[in-house]
Parts: structure tokens; C-alpha cells; sequence
């Protein structure tokens, strides 16, 4: 009896510690959880009363979570997804409001997304590079598009930018290269450079119902005309930017790969990063076919990459110019003339780097930064960097052109220096004409006063002669008068 008693005792004690246990464990789980959870396809961490997944580690899902543990999922964390071919259709739950930098970035494999409605947030480069989207809704909930969001995204042939978004930031659909229409929101007040840029199947833009840019003759403005952001690729040929336009920005004219001639007005004071290549990822631009390029003076700013990887063969800047931009004219194979005038201040790194047939470069006294390969430096299969053959430039005494040839240990010579020497072989000549002049002059001065005296002398004498001749008329005029009045009185005597 007492036995069965001790039995009974000690099995009431195994099952309660057994029933403790377990309660322990959840505690623990639950205590863990406000930090950090995994589930096998997701971990998490604990934010602002819910989660955010911070990395997938599953090899294939179908769906993201709404909610783990009964806490909401509020956010996709930074690169969460990245390079992720796991999935074909994604609908991201309401329940987030946040999509961090590059949650998305290179997801291939995903041809349908769904944004959530509630979504506020939208991180750079989100869905950079998800190639297979075809279609994109743009939730109400947001306000601004960022940087590289949806760029890359090369099938996209559906956009609805909804009518919330008052800024499109730069580079957000950039190679979109699908997308064939685009209508722009009422609320739309902002477009970053490049943000449209290389869109080379765009045909058509709605811009009728918003207050702030205007499409015209193929070109998007700003709705005074003096701004051009995107320019379609229907554009080809010999083109004359509208008089009157002021800026043209970053990546306007990366779409239009059939122009071949550029004329730009005086007005324009800036042409903006990659305008004519879009060269912002370091990648070749498609204005491979513009050979021909009148800048008119008024232009101030050439901005990076502006006409980078196109075939401009001669080059002459206007003298209004004074900045350069990082690899402005790099690629130009063909360029073999370029006239930098002065007035230039600053020349960007590998602004003429790869020009290959350009072998001379004059630079002006008034450049005070040159970046480093700005030129006489190419490519190679074995480096980087390779100096051109037979590259030499013409500089200026403590120039700043002299340093970046001699710290590059480029050939050059040296302008004033020249200059100095001719003028001394100059002064030295008029010197000795000088010199020469004077002994003439003087030469001549003296036969002048030499003949003088001889005139004087031949005077002198003619005068003496003459004096003489003059003295003899009078001396026999008198011995006349004297023979005269001697008949004269011999007569009178006679008479008496």
C-alpha cells in the first residue's frame, strides 16, 4: 500500500515537471521571438510591434507570410530576396507597409507582383532587375518612387503610376526597354535625370493631366518647354533642339539611337549626366550613330557621361564652356580633334579616356583640375589604363596641364615656352633693325649736314664771287662815271 502510495506520488511529480517543461520552452520561444524568429523559410526580427524579414532562406516559396506568431509582417528587409529565383508570382501581403533597398533586387523569375495597398515605403533599387514583371500597378499608399526601383525590369509593357506619386526619382524605370506608353499622374511634380531613360519601345506619353510637365513633338518638359527629360526614340537623324530650351537633363536622349546630327541652340546653359548615352551604369549608351555635334556659345556644363560611347569624329567647344563632366566624350573611337577653348575650368576623370584615334589635346591655361585618365589613356585586353601611342599635348608653364602630363609621364610640350623664345628672337631682331636704323639715320644725317657744309661752303664762295663780280661792276661803273664826268668837264672847258 505505502508503495503504490510512493508510485503514485512520484508519477504525479514526472508529470508535472513534464507539463512545466514545455510551458518553459514557449517562454522562452516567445522571449526570442521579440527579437529575432526563424521558421525555415523566413528569418525575422522584431520591428515597431511586428516583423520584418530580413532574409529568405528557402529554396523555393509561394507565398509571403501576413503574419508568424500572431505579429504582423511589416517589412521586407534590406537585400531579403536579392538574387532569389525561387518564385513566379509574388503577392506581397497588405500588412506591409515598407520595401527596403534592394529587397527584391535581381529576382528574375518574377513575371507577376502584386504591391501591397497599404505599402508607404519603397526602397532604392526594390525590384532593380526583375526582368520577368510584365505588368506593375503603382499602390495609392505611395507618394515617391525611388532610385533605381524599378529599373532594369526589361518586359515590363504595363504601367500604372496610380495617382499618388508627386516624384519619380532618377534612374526608377531606366531600361524598361518594353514599356511602349506611359501616363504620367496628375500629382506629378518631380522626374529625376535619367528616370525614363532608355526606353526604347516608348512611342507615346500621357501628360494631359498633369500640371507640371507637357509632351510635345516627341520630347517631355517641364510645362514652360525649357527642361527636357525624355525624348522618343522615334527622334532620328539630323536633330535641332527647340530654340528657347534651357537644360537638357540626364539620359533625355538615350532613347534616340537614330540621330546622327545634333544642333544645339544657344539658349541651352547645361546638358545633364548621360544625356545622349545614359551611361550611368557603365554601360555603352545607344547614341552610337551621332557623328556630328554643334554646341553654339551659351553652353556652361557638360555633364557626365553626356555624350559618352557615340562617333563624334571632330570636336569644337564653345568658348562659353567651363566644366567638363566625368567620361563626357570617353568611347568616342572616332574623335580625332577636340579644341578645349579657354574659359574651361575643369576637365572630369576619363572625360576623353578610350578615344583611341585622338593622339593630340591642347590644354588651356584656365583648367585648374584635370581628373585622373581625363585622356591620353585607353583600354586593353591585358589593363585597365593603357597610354595611347603617339599621344602628346600642348600645355602651359605651371599649368595644370603640364602637371597631369608630367604626374602621367605623358609627352608634351610647353606653349609659352615657345611663345618666350619667339619673342626673344623677336626683341633680339628688333634690336638689331633697330640698331641698323639708327646707323642710317644717323649715316644720313650726317651726309646731310656734310652736304650742307659743302652747299655752305659753294655759297660762300658764289656769294665771294659774286661779291667780287659785283665790286668789279661797281669799281668800272665808277671808272666809267669818273671817264664820263672827266669828258664831261673836258666839254664844259671846250664850251668856254
Amino acid at each position: 500500500m505505502k508503495l503504490s502510495k510512493i508510485f503514485a506520488a512520484a508519477g504525479a511529480a514526472l508529470m508535472a515537471f513534464t507539463a512545466i517543461s514545455p510551458l518553459a520552452v514557449s517562454a522562452d520561444q516567445l522571449k526570442s521571438a521579440e527579437k529575432t524568429l526563424q521558421d525555415g523559410a523566413f528569418e525575422y526580427e522584431s520591428v515597431n510591434g511586428g516583423y520584418k524579414i530580413t532574409k529568405c532562406i528557402a529554396s523555393m516559396i509561394t507565398e509571403i507570410p501576413a503574419i508568424r506568431n500572431g505579429v504582423p509582417i511589416i517589412e521586407i528587409g534590406e537585400k531579403a530576396f536579392a538574387g532569389f529565383t525561387g518564385i513566379s508570382e509574388l503577392e506581397i501581403p497588405d500588412s506591409v507597409t515598407a520595401i527596403d533597398d534592394n529587397a527584391f533586387y535581381g529576382c528574375a523569375s518574377i513575371n507577376k507582383l502584386v504591391l501591397p495597398k497599404k505599402l508607404k515605403t519603397l526602397g532604392e533599387g526594390a525590384f532593380s532587375g526583375c526582368s520577368g514583371i510584365t505588368e506593375l500597378t503603382i499602390p495609392d499608399s505611395i507618394t515617391e518612387i525611388p532610385k533605381n526601383a524599378f529599373s532594369k525590369c526589361d518586359h515590363l509593357e504595363s504601367l500604372d503610376l496610380g495617382n499618388s506619386v508627386t516624384k519619380i526619382d532618377e534612374l526608377a524605370f531606366y531600361e524598361c526597354t518594353s514599356l511602349s506608353k506611359l501616363t504620367l499622374p496628375p500629382t506629378l511634380t518631380e522626374i529625376g535625370d535619367c528616370a525614363f531613360g532608355e526606353l526604347l519601345s516608348l512611342t507615346e506619353i500621357d501628360a494631359s493631366k498633369c500640371d507640371a510637365f507637357s509632351f510635345k513633338d516627341d520630347l517631355l518638359t517641364d510645362k514652360s518647354g525649357k527642361e527636357i527629360y525624355c525624348a522618343l526614340s522615334t527622334i532620328k537623324g539630323a536633330y535641332y533642339v527647340p530654340e528657347g530650351t534651357e537644360k537638357i537633363r540626364g539620359g533625355a536622349f538615350s532613347a534616340a539611337a537614330g540621330i546622327e546630327e545634333l544642333h544645339v541652340p544657344a539658349t541651352v546653359d547645361e546638358i545633364g549626366d548621360g544625356a545622349f548615352s545614359c551611361l550611368f551604369t557603365g554601360e555603352m549608351g545607344y547614341c552610337s550613330l551621332l557623328k556630328t555635334i554643334d554646341l553654339e556659345n551659351g553652353l556652361e556644363k557638360l555633364g557626365s557621361n553626356a555624350f559618352a560611347y557615340t562617333s563624334v569624329e571632330n570636336l569644337s567647344l564653345p568658348v562659353t564652356l567651363t566644366e567638363i563632366g566625368d567620361g563626357a566624350f570617353m568611347g568616342n573611337f572616332a574623335l580625332s580633334k577636340v579644341i578645349i577653348p579657354e574659359g574651361v575650368k575643369s576637365i572630369g576623370e576619363n572625360a576623353f579616356y578610350n578615344c583611341k584615334n585622338l593622339r593630340t589635346v591642347a590644354v588651356p591655361k584656365s583648367v585648374k583640375s584635370i581628373g585622373d585618365h581625363a585622356f591620353g589613356f585607353v583600354s586593353s585586353d591585358s589593363e585597365e589604363f593603357t597610354k595611347l601611342d603617339g599621344f602628346k599635348m600642348s600645355v602651359f608653364s605651371r599649368s595644370e596641364g603640364k602637371k597631369y602630363a608630367k604626374s602621367n609621364s605623358l609627352t608634351y610640350n610647353v606653349k609659352d615656352r615657345s611663345l618666350l623664345k619667339m619673342a626673344f628672337i623677336v626683341i633680339c631682331v628688333g634690336c638689331g633693325l633697330g640698331a641698323i636704323i639708327y646707323s642710317c639715320v644717323l649715316m644720313s644725317r650726317s651726309r646731310k649736314r656734310a652736304s650742307a657744309g659743302v652747299r655752305k661752303a659753294i655759297k660762300e664762295e658764289k656769294e665771294k664771287a659774286e661779291e667780287a663780280s659785283y665790286q668789279k661792276i661797281i669799281d668800272s661803273d665808277a671808272h666809267t662815271d669818273d671817264t664820263n664826268n672827266e669828258q664831261d668837264d673836258s666839254e664844259d672847258n671846250s664850251e668856254d
